[in-house]
C-alpha cells in the first residue's frame, strides 16, 4: 500500500507522500517526491518503484529540453496544452515499456497490454502566478486536476481523500502553501495511521511557487509535523463541553421545514 497526493494552493503547488516501498514482503524506504532540476515542476507517484525509476529517466531528459540558459518555454509561461503534450508521450511510453518488461505475469491472449504493477503519477507546476496539476494514470489516461485542487493516488489514496474531506472547511480557494503543507502532511499522516500495512513515515513533500521547485528537508518537515500536532491540540481544546453545547443549541434553533405545511401558490 502506498499513498501520494497533490494540492494546488493560492501561491503555488505541492506534492506529498509516504516513504514506504514493499517487495517480496519486505518494507524499505523509497523516494517518492521529486523535482525537475531546471523547470518549475514537482511530481510524485504511487505504485511500482521500478516503473517510477523508468519514468524518472525520461523525465530527466525532458527537464534538459530547451537551451542551457533557459528551460523549456512551455513550462515557464506556462503553456498548459503544450505541457500536457510534452509530458504525455514520454511518460506513457516509459510506462508501457516498463509494463512490457514484467516477466512473471500471465501471458496476454487478447493482444492487450498487461498492467501487473499499475503506477500513477501526479505532476504539478507553478510559474508566473499560474498553477497546473496533471495526473498520468497507470492505464494511460491523462487528467487535469487543477480546478479540483486536490487528488490522491495509490492504494491509500481513498484514506487521504477522506482525510482531506474532513479538513475541507479549513481549505477553501485561498489556502496558502504554508497552510497547504499542514493539510497535506496531516492527510498523509492520517493515512499512515489508519492503513493496515504498506505505508510508513516519514512524510515526504515538495513545493513549487514563483521562486521555483524544491524538496523539503527533514528539519522543515519536522517543523510541519510539530505544527500539525499543535493544530490537533487546538481542535481538542476547542471542542470543550461548553462549546459543544453552544453548537448543539444553535443547531436546534435552526428553522425546520414542515413537510405537511401547504405549499403557497
Amino acid at each position: 500500500m502506498t499513498v501520494a497526493v497533490g494540492l494546488v494552493c493560492s501561491d503555488g503547488v505541492l506534492v506529498a507522500s509516504d516513504s514506504m516501498a514493499t517487495g517480496e514482503g519486505v518494507a524499505a524506504h523509497s523516494i517518492k517526491v521529486r523535482q525537475f532540476g531546471r523547470s518549475p515542476i514537482i511530481w510524485t507517484a504511487a505504485g511500482s518503484v521500478f516503473v517510477m525509476e523508468e519514468v524518472t529517466t525520461v523525465l530527466e531528459k525532458e527537464d534538459l529540453a530547451g537551451t542551457p540558459e533557459a528551460p523549456k518555454a512551455a513550462y515557464t509561461k506556462p503553456d498548459l496544452p503544450a505541457i500536457r503534450n510534452s509530458l504525455h508521450t514520454p511518460i506513457n511510453t516509459a510506462m508501457r515499456k516498463a509494463y512490457a518488461k514484467e516477466l512473471y505475469g500471465p501471458p496476454s491472449t487478447d493482444g492487450q497490454l498487461r498492467i501487473m504493477f499499475r503506477t500513477d503519477f501526479l505532476m504539478l507546476g507553478h510559474a508566473n502566478d499560474t498553477s497546473w496539476f496533471l495526473e498520468f494514470a497507470g492505464d494511460g489516461q491523462v487528467n487535469w486536476h487543477t480546478d479540483a485542487r486536490f487528488y490522491a493516488v495509490g492504494s491509500g489514496g481513498p484514506y487521504a481523500t477522506v482525510a482531506h474531506a474532513l479538513m475541507s472547511h479549513y481549505i477553501g480557494d485561498g489556502v496558502t502553501l504554508e497552510q497547504g503543507k499542514l493539510i497535506a502532511y496531516r492527510a498523509i499522516q492520517t493515512t499512515i495511521e489508519v492503513s493496515p500495512s504498506g505505508v510508513g513515515l516519514p512524510v515526504q513533500m515538495a513545493i513549487c511557487d514563483n521562486s521555483g521547485a524544491r524538496i523539503l528537508e527533514k528539519p522543515e518537515l519536522d517543523q510541519i509535523g510539530f505544527a500539525v500536532d499543535g493544530w490537533k491540540v487546538l481542535e481538542r481544546e476547542t471542542l470543550t463541553q461548553s462549546v459543544a453545547e453552544k453548537v448543539l443549541d444553535a443547531a436546534q434553533d435552526l428553522p425546520v421545514m414542515d413537510e405537511e405545511a401547504p405549499v403557497q401558490s
